[in-house]
């Protein structure tokens, strides 16, 4: 096999390995589309299930299960707008359950707290605490902490019930049995616990299921039976509570979890646990409280220096919710207003000055044929102020001129100047060598492509009064009747540029120096050094009411400069006052700043953070579900959603 054949072998076998490569590229492609086309139809079979169990668990009141279910849902199909309704409505239904238990959990401790002394405000407690227990339990009957609180409340009725009683024992009744309960006690401390236990029968006869009597005999009979192991529980309880006093809870609360593995139904115990809880969760909370209440207070301060004053005033609110008087968030949530009102105020007067600077640089190029400069300039003016007629009104004019400009001299920025420039060459060469025929011929192309050409149309003059002074004439006159219109148009720079250009080539024409002459008088009338005693009258009449401020006053001012203005349309100063005042006057209100759009991704953010503190919220991780609603406040803070689902997690945290 010679070289070239071995070549081709080996041509024949890469083409024939790279053929069953990309032919295995291609399986592999079409197979995982189908598996994707297959997903994708199986989609509504799974969203289907889901939604049914989702709904199952919904019926049979497990709210937290059946967010879950519907969240998977939303994992598929992230749009679906039915499953996101029905979140929201969960979502709504668990929250007003957990503040049910919340409210009962709280009225019950406070019922707790003044059953000794205030039975009739403890009832009114328990009442609110078995109100909102009711709300709960209708909602989710299987929640086992309302299970638990179920029999909380049980008792606490019953003891209510007895010191109600109490209450209404008739006088010599009550009477016996506060002194019984007195010797009870006393027979407890002189460890004398046989007779105190007959005490404690007495008073049970008196007032029966009385829990204090029922309370105090469990106790002498524990000392009867065990008597080491009940002095064991008073030296615990002597302990635990000189402990509580000396602030040192912890401590205490180790004391009365000893007594209560000795002597589970321990009353005291129990009491002094609860109130031992009450406070290191206060004092837990209140560190919380106070770390959260700084970070909000950081983040409003934050806010003020980017002066976003909407987001700061929440968070000064939410640090004040928190812990009150914090710092000087409340002098700083006052001054929001005054300083929202400054800088707004400071905003307005700096686009007022952006307005007012664009528009003068405009008419300033316009007046000097930078045209291109002065479009620029009132392109400018109109994004900062889109409803300028006066704006528009000159930047129709600046186009127009810029057209005629871009005709009259084809310079390098034309696409056609590659044409354009050789035919001018050309067309010099051989006028200066007297062949004006074949000149003109390369001028006329020119003219055929930009009319208004100003070399083509001088040399074509200069063929013409070289070759024949009638049609030189002829031509001539064209150009000085449309100077003459111009004049008539107020348009003093074309008409100068046409009688410049005749005059250029010929300066014995007739009248041609008067009418160039006539243009830039009637220019500098129309400027700054008008002499008409009207127009002055009027001017300062004009000036002194702008000068003098106030609406009513602007108005006024800017009625009197557009009667000026239709006289000496061509005006710069004018023209500048003017459009000074009437954006004065459109933005003296000032405008609210327009809400951010969110891009397609930011709102698929916004919804995987709002939906994932659903989620956490489902399952009672309320600071969790905070984080995530905070995400989505940094996209988005006009979000309601989050803002209050916020502020219901602070209000379940008990801040």
């Amino acid at each position: 096999m010679n070289g070239i054949e071995k070549i081709k072998c080996s041509a024949v076998s890469d083409f024939a390995s790279a053929y069953r490569r990309m032919r295995a590229v291609l399986i592999i492609i079409v197979f995982c589309q189908l598996l994707t086309a297959g997903a994708i139809a199986q989609n509504p079979n799974t969203i289907a299930e889901i939604n049914k169990r989702a709904q199952e668990y919904y019926d049979s009141k497990e709210l937290s299960k059946a967010i879950i279910e519907w969240l998977k849902i939303l994992e598929i199909d992230p749009n679906n707008e039915e499953v996101q309704r029905k979140i929201e409505l969960v979502y709504e239904e668990k929250h007003k359950k957990d503040i049910s238990i919340q409210r009962a959990k709280l009225y019950y401790r406070l019922s707790r707290k003044v059953l000794a002394g205030d039975v009739e405000n403890a009832k009114n407690h328990s009442k609110t605490a078995i109100d909102n227990f009711i709300i709960a339990y209708r909602m989710d009957p299987n929640d086992p902490e309302l299970q638990i609180l179920k029999e909380d409340l049980k008792l606490l009725d019953n003891e209510i019930k007895l010191e109600l009683a109490k209450k209404r024992m008739a006088g010599e009744i009550k009477k016996k049995y506060y002194a019984l309960l007195e010797d009870a006690n006393k027979l407890m401390v002189e460890k004398q616990y046989e007779d105190a236990v007959k005490v404690w029968d007495e008073i049970l006869r008196l007032v029966p299921l009385d829990t204090v009597a029922m309370e105090g005999k469990r106790q002498a009979e524990l000392a009867i039976s065990n008597r080491l192991k009940y002095e064991k529980i008073m030296m615990l309880i002597a302990s635990g509570e000189e402990l509580f006093k000396q602030e040192k809870y912890i401590d205490s609360k180790n004391d009365f979890l000893q007594v209560l593995n000795l002597d589970a139904k321990n009353r005291v115990a129990k009491d002094y646990i609860a109130k031992i809880d009450d406070i290191l969760e206060e004092k837990r909370t209140y560190e919380q409280r106070r770390i959260q209440a700084e970070q909000f207070y950081v983040a409003g301060i934050n806010n003020l220096k980017t002066y976003e004053f909407d987001q700061a005033k929440d968070n000064f609110e939410n640090a004040l919710a928190l812990i009150d008087n914090y710092k000087d968030a409340k002098a700083q949530l006052e001054a929001i207003p005054r300083l929202k009102k400054e800088w707004e105020e400071q905003q307005r007067l700096l686009k007022l000055q952006k307005i007012d600077k664009t528009f003068q640089e405009g008419l300033i190029a316009l007046t000097e044929g930078r045209y291109r400069d002065a479009v620029a300039a009132f392109q400018a003016t109109l994004t900062l102020d889109p409803k300028n007629a006066l704006a528009k009104r000159y930047l129709s004019t600046a186009l127009d001129a810029l057209r005629v400009q871009e005709e009259e001299v084809v310079d390098q920025n034309n696409p056609y100047y590659s044409i354009i420039q050789p035919l001018i060459e050309s067309g010099k060469r051989l006028y200066n060598q007297g062949r004006f025929d074949e000149s003109r011929k390369q001028w006329q192309k020119i003219l055929n492509l930009f009319p208004q050409n100003r070399i083509a149309t001088e040399y074509l003059l200069r063929c013409d009064l070289a070759q024949n002074p009638e049609s030189f004439k002829k031509f001539a006159d064209n150009i000085v009747n449309e100077g003459k219109k111009y004049l008539a148009e107020r348009k003093f720079n074309e008409a100068y540029k046409k009688f410049e250009l005749i005059a250029s080539i010929d300066p014995q024409y007739p009248e041609i120096q008067n009418l160039m002459a006539l243009s830039r008088v009637e220019k500098k009338k129309a400027g700054f050094e008008g002499t008409d005693e009207d127009f002055r009258r009027r001017y300062n009449v004009a000036m002194q009411l702008y000068q003098q401020g106030g609406k009513n006053n602007l108005e006024k001012a800017l009625a009197e400069f557009k009667a000026i203005d239709n006289k000496y349309p061509d005006n710069i100063q004018i023209a500048i006052i003017i459009n000074k005042i009437e954006s004065q006057l459109r933005f003296e209100v000032t405008e609210e700043r327009e809400a951010k759009k969110l891009t397609p991704r930011q709102q698929e953010l916004v919804r995987e953070y709002y939906f994932k503190g659903i989620n956490y919220y489902s399952n009672n991780q309320f600071e969790l579900a905070i984080t995530e609603w905070r995400k989505v406040l940094a996209i988005d803070p006009n979000h309601e959603k989050a803002k209050n689902n916020i502020k219901k997690c602070l209000i379940l945290l008990g801040r």
